[in-house]
């Protein structure tokens, strides 16, 4: 048998495909139906709750999980959207985090916490910061740039190793955190700050809204590895699941190395 991991607001499953690619089974739990999920089970059920009820859950569905994921929306704590607030819009997004990290620390699981990088500072600590520049390899454009900070807790070993990040010509301030002569290759297609690129020196295509050189969906599912979802909203909001696939093969070999593990991911 698999270890189990438990997606917690798994969506359409970027993250469960990454940690199915580790080596894990994956039961997704998302308050909304997900059609077309990907992952080896799904619960329609508050993922608060789960954690609430997380033992008797667990025997009444006969699992013992070894890892907790957790992608609490971030808009509530996210930077950027500041500009919004600022104009007025509603953001009617709770802010579900705390108590979620609160409830597994009482549990004593391991877990991983996601936000944005773009979050607002001490929303997670910062244990691993990733980029999709740090696995994009010999992938051709167009790119995105993914980026998303990870807290873990309850770990079994060595934190999930940083990759270093590419060199490259331009610095925006989702680099800052790596030091020079890290950056991305080129810019982000479109209209920002003021200025319209296109062409050879943008080839980053905005996994975010809709409009003015914003990604289009086959553009999302070629940057970000993903193939099973066609809705731009969706692979806007997904984690790429290379992210996963790092953090969970890290998390497996950790169990190995201290014979909890009949084998471990390579």
């Amino acid at each position: 048998m698999k270890p189990v991991a438990i997606d917690v607001c798994c969506r359409k499953g970027g993250v469960t495909k990454g940690l199915q690619r580790a080596g894990f089974y994956v039961i997704g739990i998302d308050v909304e139906p997900q059609p077309g999920y990907p992952g080896d089970e799904f619960v329609q059920m508050d993922g608060l709750e789960v954690l609430r009820r997380f033992r008797d859950f667990c025997g009444v569905w006969g699992i013992d999980p070894t890892l907790v994921w957790q992608s609490w929306p971030c808009q509530f704590r996210n930077t950027a959207t500041a500009s919004n607030r600022a104009r007025g819009l509603t953001d009617e997004h709770p802010d579900l985090l705390p108590l979620g990290r609160e409830l597994s620390d009482r549990l004593g699981i391991p877990y991983v916490l996601e936000q944005p990088t773009s979050s607002v500072k001490g929303t997670i600590r910062s244990d691993l910061i990733l980029c999709m520049d740090m696995f994009k390899g010999e992938l051709p454009p167009p790119w995105v740039q993914k980026h998303r900070s990870f807290e873990f807790g309850h770990w079994p070993g060595p934190l999930p190793t940083q990759p270093e990040h590419p060199a490259g010509p331009v610095r925006g301030p989702s680099v800052h955190p790596f030091k020079p002569p890290a950056g991305h290759a080129g810019y982000v297609r479109g209209h920002r700050h003021n200025v319209v690129r296109r062409g050879a020196e943008a080839p980053y295509v905005a996994g975010y809204g809709k409009g003015g050189g914003k990604a289009k969906v086959w553009e999302l599912r070629h940057a970000m590895g993903i193939d099973w979802m066609d809705d731009l909203f969706d692979l806007c909001e997904a984690i790429p699941p290379v992210f996963a696939e790092h953090i969970g093969r890290s998390f497996l070999n950790s169990l190995a190395a201290q014979g909890r593990l009949s084998g471990a991911a390579t």
